[in-house]
């Protein structure tokens, strides 16, 4: 890592602008690579591009052969196809990546949260020539995936308690359970690993922890802070994403 990188910051019209730019992202990575292995987050920051990238999937416009998926967390316990999982979800918004699930080119997180599952699942993402696109979210607590703040950044994946706020955002999708309490997620230090990282925040409720991973104090209190150590990273925002940044760094339609 370069020690004084910083992310390529693009604020666009509108959130929906962003599909486009996650496609070609896509599409680069799969003409560099052989097989490159691509990571997905899956909150609903990302429901218009996964809705997008089926239709390609499914016309052919992407090849669904061409690459390898993974995934970032999953809560303790949820099984691919239990309601409200990261899996679960991930399908129900691009069914066709559930081909990729049962032929075993889609990699899910190991739900359980045993150690040597998880580290079988870390060799498994090495074999498969290691993350070269990551997608990543963020939470309005500054945290990525599932590194809430206090995460250390030396972690790989590991079990960790969800922060409040985040079950709170998450309720809705589990009316009328509680959401879960403690999720298998990759570390920071899986994170950074990836070659090309694009994140992306769209709405106002994401203002402060963007203008915080972006001009805050780089420390554990906003983990995705973090990504400012990365030499190639993109981070994609509406203009209300971006409004409390003092002097948005591009804008695209």
């Amino acid at each position: 890592m370069q020690p004084n990188a910083k992310p390529e910051v693009r604020v666009l019209d509108s959130a929906e602008n962003a599909v486009p730019v996650l496609l070609d992202e896509l599409r680069n990575v799969i003409a560099a690579e052989s097989r490159p292995l691509v990571s997905f987050a899956t909150g609903v920051t990302f429901t218009a591009f996964f809705r997008s990238l089926d239709v390609e999937l499914k016309s052919g416009g992407i090849d669904v052969g061409s690459w390898v998926g993974t995934h970032l967390d999953e809560y303790i316990a949820f099984e691919p196809n239990r309601r409200g999982g990261m899996v679960h979800e991930l399908t129900l918004r691009c069914p066709a990546l559930r081909e990729m699930l049962a032929r075993g080119s889609f990699l899910p997180v190991p739900c359980h949260g045993a150690a040597g599952s998880l580290r079988a699942h870390e060799e498994r993402m090495k074999r498969a020539g290691g993350v070269k696109l990551q997608f990543l979210g963020i939470g309005r607590n500054g945290h990525v995936a599932f590194n809430e703040p206090g995460a250390l950044i030396d972690s790989g994946f590991h079990v960790t308690t969800l922060a409040e706020s985040t079950r709170r955002d998450a309720a809705p999708t589990f009316v009328p359970d509680e959401p879960p309490r403690r999720a298998v997620t990759a570390g920071l230090q899986s994170i950074l690993g990836a070659e090309r990282i694009v994140l992306c925040a769209f709405g106002s409720d994401k203002a402060d922890a963007v203008r915080a991973m972006l001009h805050g104090e780089s420390s554990e209190r906003c983990p995705a802070s973090a990504l400012r150590d990365h030499p190639n990273a993109l981070v994609l925002l509406d203009p209300a994403a971006a409004s409390s940044l003092d002097a948005p760094a591009s804008a695209a339609s």
